[in-house]
Protein backbone atom coordinates (compact mmCIF):
# COMPACT_ATOMS: atom_id res chain seq x y z
CA UNK A 1 0.00 0.00 0.00
CA UNK A 2 2.41 2.22 0.74
CA UNK A 3 4.81 1.86 -2.08
CA UNK A 4 1.51 2.26 -4.33
CA UNK A 5 0.45 5.27 -2.40
CA UNK A 6 4.11 6.91 -3.05
CA UNK A 7 4.35 5.96 -6.56
CA UNK A 8 0.67 7.31 -6.95
CA UNK A 9 2.36 10.94 -5.43
CA UNK A 10 5.44 10.43 -7.87
CA UNK A 11 2.79 10.41 -10.53
CA UNK A 12 0.97 13.96 -9.87
CA UNK A 13 4.48 15.67 -9.41
CA UNK A 14 5.03 14.61 -12.79
CA UNK A 15 2.16 15.43 -14.09
CA UNK A 16 2.68 18.85 -12.65
CA UNK A 17 6.07 19.37 -14.42
CA UNK A 18 5.55 21.68 -17.33
CA UNK A 19 8.77 22.13 -18.49
CA UNK A 20 12.66 20.71 -18.61
CA UNK A 21 15.74 23.12 -18.46
CA UNK A 22 16.10 21.30 -22.22
CA UNK A 23 12.17 23.13 -23.10
CA UNK A 24 13.72 26.51 -21.23
CA UNK A 25 17.03 26.59 -23.34
CA UNK A 26 14.96 25.89 -26.62
CA UNK A 27 12.83 29.04 -25.71
CA UNK A 28 15.41 31.02 -25.14
CA UNK A 29 17.23 30.40 -28.48
CA UNK A 30 13.44 30.85 -30.20
CA UNK A 31 13.11 34.10 -28.52
CA UNK A 32 16.64 35.09 -28.95
CA UNK A 33 16.66 34.31 -32.84
CA UNK A 34 13.19 36.21 -32.80
CA UNK A 35 15.09 39.37 -31.45
CA UNK A 36 17.68 38.84 -33.97
CA UNK A 37 15.32 38.35 -37.17
CA UNK A 38 13.73 42.34 -35.93
CA UNK A 39 15.35 44.95 -38.40
CA UNK A 40 14.66 48.27 -38.95
CA UNK A 41 14.74 47.86 -42.29
CA UNK A 42 11.64 46.00 -42.94
CA UNK A 43 10.00 44.91 -45.31
CA UNK A 44 12.82 44.57 -47.28
CA UNK A 45 14.93 43.10 -44.69
CA UNK A 46 14.02 40.73 -41.29
CA UNK A 47 11.17 41.41 -39.72
CA UNK A 48 9.41 44.52 -37.95
CA UNK A 49 9.98 46.02 -34.32
CA UNK A 50 8.15 45.07 -31.67
CA UNK A 51 9.04 45.68 -28.01
CA UNK A 52 8.37 48.50 -25.45
CA UNK A 53 11.67 50.19 -24.42
CA UNK A 54 11.69 52.25 -20.83
CA UNK A 55 14.48 54.89 -21.15
CA UNK A 56 15.14 55.62 -17.17
CA UNK A 57 17.91 59.13 -16.58
CA UNK A 58 17.74 60.71 -13.37
CA UNK A 59 20.43 61.59 -10.25
CA UNK A 60 20.79 59.28 -7.56
CA UNK A 61 21.79 60.55 -3.85
CA UNK A 62 25.45 59.19 -3.28
CA UNK A 63 25.79 57.87 -6.81
CA UNK A 64 24.66 60.21 -9.28
CA UNK A 65 23.57 59.57 -12.80
CA UNK A 66 21.74 56.92 -13.25
CA UNK A 67 21.14 54.96 -16.41
CA UNK A 68 18.21 52.35 -16.75
CA UNK A 69 16.85 50.72 -19.94
CA UNK A 70 14.33 48.09 -19.78
CA UNK A 71 13.37 45.98 -22.92
CA UNK A 72 10.16 43.70 -23.39
CA UNK A 73 9.05 41.77 -26.15
CA UNK A 74 6.04 40.20 -26.64
CA UNK A 75 4.01 37.77 -28.38
CA UNK A 76 0.03 37.09 -28.99
CA UNK A 77 -2.14 34.84 -27.32
CA UNK A 78 -4.80 33.47 -29.07
CA UNK A 79 -7.88 35.92 -29.74
CA UNK A 80 -9.48 37.75 -32.66
CA UNK A 81 -7.71 37.91 -35.84
CA UNK A 82 -6.99 41.59 -35.88
CA UNK A 83 -5.53 42.61 -32.94
CA UNK A 84 -4.70 39.43 -30.49
CA UNK A 85 -4.02 39.89 -26.88
CA UNK A 86 -0.47 40.32 -26.05
CA UNK A 87 1.73 38.40 -23.31
CA UNK A 88 5.22 39.16 -22.06
CA UNK A 89 7.41 36.86 -23.46
CA UNK A 90 11.22 37.94 -22.40
CA UNK A 91 12.65 41.57 -20.61
CA UNK A 92 15.61 42.76 -19.92
CA UNK A 93 17.29 45.16 -17.64
CA UNK A 94 20.82 47.01 -18.09
CA UNK A 95 21.04 49.87 -15.46
CA UNK A 96 24.25 51.12 -12.90
CA UNK A 97 25.06 52.80 -9.28
CA UNK A 98 27.54 54.53 -9.31
CA UNK A 99 30.48 52.49 -11.81
CA UNK A 100 28.48 49.48 -10.69
CA UNK A 101 27.15 47.81 -13.65
CA UNK A 102 23.64 45.31 -14.15
CA UNK A 103 22.25 43.00 -16.59
CA UNK A 104 19.02 41.13 -16.19
CA UNK A 105 17.14 39.13 -18.64
CA UNK A 106 14.06 37.07 -17.97
CA UNK A 107 12.22 34.56 -19.81
CA UNK A 108 8.34 34.05 -19.45
CA UNK A 109 5.99 31.38 -20.72
CA UNK A 110 2.54 32.22 -22.06
CA UNK A 111 0.48 32.16 -18.79
CA UNK A 112 3.50 34.54 -17.57
CA UNK A 113 5.19 32.34 -15.72
CA UNK A 114 8.77 32.86 -15.00
CA UNK A 115 11.05 29.93 -16.51
CA UNK A 116 14.75 31.61 -16.52
CA UNK A 117 16.49 34.13 -14.91
CA UNK A 118 19.92 35.57 -16.42
CA UNK A 119 22.02 38.28 -14.22
CA UNK A 120 25.36 39.98 -14.05
CA UNK A 121 25.53 41.34 -10.49
CA UNK A 122 28.61 43.01 -9.10
CA UNK A 123 27.61 43.38 -5.07
CA UNK A 124 27.54 39.76 -3.67
CA UNK A 125 31.61 40.07 -2.94
CA UNK A 126 33.87 43.50 -3.20
CA UNK A 127 35.42 43.30 -7.00
CA UNK A 128 33.93 40.58 -8.20
CA UNK A 129 31.16 40.10 -11.00
CA UNK A 130 28.91 37.34 -10.81
CA UNK A 131 26.81 35.65 -13.07
CA UNK A 132 23.22 33.78 -12.15
CA UNK A 133 21.30 30.94 -14.24
CA UNK A 134 17.64 30.04 -13.19
CA UNK A 135 15.74 27.89 -14.19
CA UNK A 136 11.89 27.34 -13.32
CA UNK A 137 9.30 25.31 -13.65
CA UNK A 138 6.34 27.08 -12.36
CA UNK A 139 7.66 28.24 -9.24
CA UNK A 140 9.95 25.37 -8.41
CA UNK A 141 14.02 26.10 -9.01
CA UNK A 142 14.99 23.22 -11.55
CA UNK A 143 18.66 24.04 -11.38
CA UNK A 144 21.38 27.07 -10.17
CA UNK A 145 24.07 28.19 -11.67
CA UNK A 146 26.78 30.60 -10.65
CA UNK A 147 29.73 31.60 -12.23
CA UNK A 148 32.40 33.82 -10.69
CA UNK A 149 35.33 36.57 -11.87
CA UNK A 150 37.49 39.38 -11.24
CA UNK A 151 36.59 43.07 -12.76
CA UNK A 152 39.58 43.04 -14.15
CA UNK A 153 38.95 39.44 -15.90
CA UNK A 154 37.41 38.48 -18.78
CA UNK A 155 36.24 34.77 -18.13
CA UNK A 156 34.24 33.39 -15.58
CA UNK A 157 34.69 30.30 -13.71
CA UNK A 158 31.76 28.38 -12.42
CA UNK A 159 31.29 28.29 -8.89
CA UNK A 160 28.07 26.54 -7.96
CA UNK A 161 25.40 24.20 -10.19
CA UNK A 162 22.66 23.01 -8.32
CA UNK A 163 18.97 22.36 -7.41
CA UNK A 164 18.57 25.30 -4.73
CA UNK A 165 20.03 28.50 -4.59
CA UNK A 166 23.26 28.47 -1.55
CA UNK A 167 22.92 31.34 1.03
CA UNK A 168 25.44 32.83 0.43
CA UNK A 169 23.22 34.13 -2.95
CA UNK A 170 19.55 33.89 -1.76
CA UNK A 171 19.71 37.98 -1.62
CA UNK A 172 20.54 38.11 -4.57
CA UNK A 173 17.71 35.65 -6.00
CA UNK A 174 14.98 37.14 -3.71
CA UNK A 175 15.54 40.65 -5.36
CA UNK A 176 16.01 39.33 -9.00
CA UNK A 177 12.25 37.28 -8.58
CA UNK A 178 10.79 40.20 -6.89
CA UNK A 179 11.73 41.82 -11.08
CA UNK A 180 9.44 39.06 -12.47
CA UNK A 181 6.40 40.64 -11.16
CA UNK A 182 7.40 44.04 -11.39
CA UNK A 183 8.30 43.25 -15.07
CA UNK A 184 4.79 41.80 -15.19
CA UNK A 185 2.87 44.76 -14.21
CA UNK A 186 5.32 47.50 -16.15
CA UNK A 187 4.34 45.22 -19.05
CA UNK A 188 0.37 45.69 -18.89
CA UNK A 189 0.57 49.12 -17.72
CA UNK A 190 1.92 50.01 -21.04
CA UNK A 191 0.66 47.68 -23.35
CA UNK A 192 -2.87 48.46 -21.44
CA UNK A 193 -2.43 52.15 -23.12
CA UNK A 194 -0.62 51.45 -26.10
CA UNK A 195 -2.90 50.89 -29.45
CA UNK A 196 -5.01 49.25 -29.82
CA UNK A 197 -6.25 49.58 -25.72
CA UNK A 198 -6.83 46.95 -23.02
CA UNK A 199 -5.27 44.27 -25.16
CA UNK A 200 -3.69 42.10 -22.33
CA UNK A 201 -4.01 38.97 -21.44
CA UNK A 202 -4.55 38.96 -17.62
CA UNK A 203 -1.76 36.60 -16.28
CA UNK A 204 -0.64 35.25 -12.78
CA UNK A 205 2.43 36.78 -11.23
Amino acid sequence: MFVIIACLALGVQVAKAQYTIEDIRKSYASVKEYIAQMSGDFPTDGIPDEYYHLNIEQNLPGTGPHHEHVWMYFSELDGTPIYPPHYLWFATRKYNYAVREYYEEYLYDRKGQIMFIYATNPDVIFGEIFEFRLYYDGQRLLKCIVKQRKWDEKNYREVYNGSAIPDAYTETADMLLEKVGINLRLFKQIDDVSYPYSQTETVAE
